[in-house]
């Protein structure tokens, strides 16, 4: 398909044939050529913006792989955010089904070497502190999607999950520099290597379960649960708290 850009973009971006990705769950619409993904974000809601996700994505530059920022522009239409293109598949995709073992194994190795990351140098603030005073925000405005909520709390309003978040909370945040949504559709595969994470816009220092919860969730859902385990299993089973697991899976129901 052919993209209608403003002039500031079409200067950067070479022309070219766009197809929108469907995959994930991003709140933005991502459309991706040959070399290049873009991100349009046309709503007024002040979560996730675009903006926060160039800054994520200059910062992790150079520390861990991921795409390069090739252009941002905001105007009274909404934003836009053109990135490199990395070369390989999501892991949810079909041709990455076909080695659920490898990619359980290589999420685990790339996840570490996100989280080892000094968290003295990352900027973000994504601990509970934040996660909770924002999942308030949303609540409040009615931005909280209460149909997209997992099999379990289906019914349930996000008031009420607000308030067991708030009288569950875990009483010390074990914090790493983490991806935020690290589910199979956000890393990119290519044979033996992880060629990097997308959809940044929610890393920042937070507990390690609040990746580790939605990896496993992912790839229990996409490859079946013993995947899941064998993820834990690799990452570091002594590390793990199953209950900040069910916390974290919990939370995200409020994003």
């Amino acid at each position: 398909m052919n993209l209608d850009l403003p002039e500031a973009l079409r200067r950067v971006l070479p022309v070219a044939r766009w197809e929108e990705v469907t995959v994930g769950m991003s709140s933005s619409r991502v459309y991706r050529s040959t070399r290049h993904v873009l991100k349009v974000k046309r709503t007024t809601e002040p979560f996730d913006t675009l903006f926060a996700e160039k800054e994520k994505l200059r910062w992790l530059e150079g520390r861990v792989p991921a795409p390069k920022v090739v252009a941002y522009l905001k105007d009274a239409t909404g934003e836009y955010l053109a990135v490199t293109r990395l070369p390989g598949v999501d892991m949810s995709h079909e041709d990455a089904r076909l080695h659920p073992r490898r990619n359980a194994e290589l999420l685990a190795r790339a996840l570490r070497e996100l989280h080892a990351l000094p968290i003295q140098d990352c900027p973000f603030d994504a601990s509970l502190r934040t996660k909770l005073r924002e999942a308030r925000e949303r609540v409040s405005a009615g931005f909280v999607d209460e149909q997209d909520f997992d099999d379990e709390r289906q019914g349930r309003r996000a008031e009420d999950v607000l308030r067991e978040l708030l009288g569950t909370r875990p009483s010390r945040e074990d914090l790493v520099v983490t991806h935020g949504d690290p589910c199979l559709p956000n890393v990119i595969v290519s044979g033996e290597f992880v060629e990097g994470f997308v959809d940044v816009g929610r890393a920042g220092i937070a507990d390690r379960h609040a990746d580790l919860a939605l990896a496993a969730r992912s790839l229990s859902h996409n490859y079946g649960p013993e995947f899941a385990e064998l993820f834990l299993d690799a990452y570091g089973r002594f590390l793990v708290d199953a209950s900040k697991l069910a916390y974290y899976r919990l939370l995200d129901e409020l994003f």
